[in-house]
């Protein structure tokens, strides 16, 4: 009896055993989204989940018009470090700092002449760049950041970066912008773009025309790279709609620049007349800022303070600011009701942030809510994702 009962206690052991690594195994978590109208979510183990919209195959699969598809992995070669989402195109910086990309090529995007093709459904490499520690993409623009702290563009870029002529449809060779060392992050797109060095100082560059430069006066010509002269000690930086913020050191939060979007967070909100902001001012109520994020056309822009929640401002046609608020604008920075944020990112008319038990919220334009959380209409508020539709099923 003894031994049947100690046999049967050796299986019960054995099969509670072969269980347990299933049980144990940690949920995955998000450490990176990249967004535009298709969404890409880097996970801790590196892999790279891809939904949303896909007409030029920026998922990585084949292209079809639906409005949102399901998450899919995307095939890569390596571990993904950082993502980047532009207009219909997706990034991946992988670990051995070479940028992979796929979607719609036509502007040069991909890095590559596509010999008649306008897009590429599968992640390849870009030829003749290595070395890079942050990709961002903007438009049909992108921009490299290099482990040597010089910045490189291609696309569809301008024609003061270019000699002076105009290349159409866009430049397919990362081109190096002169003027730029010892960045350590990149912000904008190379025809409004900055670049925050590693001891605090902001260079900007291209159209000024309304103070979008942060100068401290307007030019009619776009400028190259120039140095904020009123800003220091910066760690963090975005642009969008021709406005820019900027948070340094002391948890304050400075803006400048067009306010047709409401970007400055002033509690106006400028028209097509509107004259611009060409120094930077501070943003009022704000004094414990960390960090900034702008949406890409989405015009939004939301601040992490240092309690760990976050505060928006700009337009809020689709709830992207997640404040609950309707209309269009929201010109006063407000409140996001959402504490223990760990880590966020805005993208398109979307936003995300994930809070300190791993969960992954969303709010922002009704496609995404469609296909993120199962509602209809836009969500004005964060939602808890559902990991069975952020995840491969």
């Amino acid at each position: 009896m003894n031994r049947r009962l100690t046999l049967g206690l050796a299986l019960a052991l054995a099969f509670a055993g072969t269980a347990l690594p299933a049980r144990a195994q940690a949920a995955p978590m998000v450490v990176e989204v990249a967004a535009s109208a298709h969404v890409l979510l880097l996970l801790t183990d590196g892999t790279l989940v891809a939904l949303g919209e896909n007409r030029s195959g920026q998922l990585g699969r084949p292209k079809a018009i639906r409005r949102f598809f399901p998450a899919e992995r995307v095939p890569l070669p390596a571990k993904a470090v950082q993502v980047a989402a532009g207009e219909d195109t997706s990034f991946a910086l992988l670990d051995d700092g070479t940028v992979w990309a796929w979607g719609r090529g036509y502007s040069g995007t991909l890095g590559v002449d596509l010999k008649g093709a306008i897009e590429r459904h599968t992640p390849e490499v870009i030829p003749n760049l290595q070395g890079v520690s942050q990709i961002v993409a903007n438009g049909n623009t992108v921009m490299a950041l290099m482990a040597d702290g010089s910045v490189r563009a291609w696309g569809a870029l301008p024609a003061f970066l270019t000699g002076g002529r105009e290349v159409h449809p866009g430049v397919t060779q990362p081109l190096p912008l002169a003027g730029l060392e010892n960045v350590a992050r990149v912000a904008g797109s190379p025809s409004l773009g900055f670049a925050l060095t590693r001891d605090g100082r902001v260079f900007s560059w291209g159209v000024n025309d309304r103070g979008q430069l942060g100068l401290g006066h307007q030019t009619r010509e776009p400028q190259r790279p120039t140095e904020l002269p009123t800003l220091k000690e910066v760690v963090s930086i975005a642009t969008v709609a021709g406005a820019a913020v900027a948070v340094t050191r002391d948890g304050k939060a400075w803006s400048w620049g067009h306010n047709g979007q409401a970007g400055l967070g002033n509690g106006l909100h400028g028209d097509t007349g509107d004259p611009g902001q060409p120094a930077p001012r501070p943003v009022k109520g704000i004094s414990d800022a960390i960090e900034v994020k702008a949406g890409s056309y989405g015009r939004h822009l939301i601040v992490r303070r240092r309690n760990g929640t976050l505060i928006g401002w700009g337009n809020s046609d689709w709830g992207q600011l997640g404040a609950g608020i309707s209309g269009d604008h929201q010109p006063t920075p407000k409140p996001i009701k959402l504490p223990e944020v760990e880590a966020y990112w805005l993208g398109g008319n979307f936003s995300f942030a994930r809070t300190k038990d791993g969960a992954l919220w969303f709010w922002g334009e009704q496609s995404g809510a469609q296909g993120l959380l199962g509602v209809k209409g836009s969500q004005r508020v964060p939602a808890k994702v559902p990991w069975e539709r952020a995840l491969p099923q």
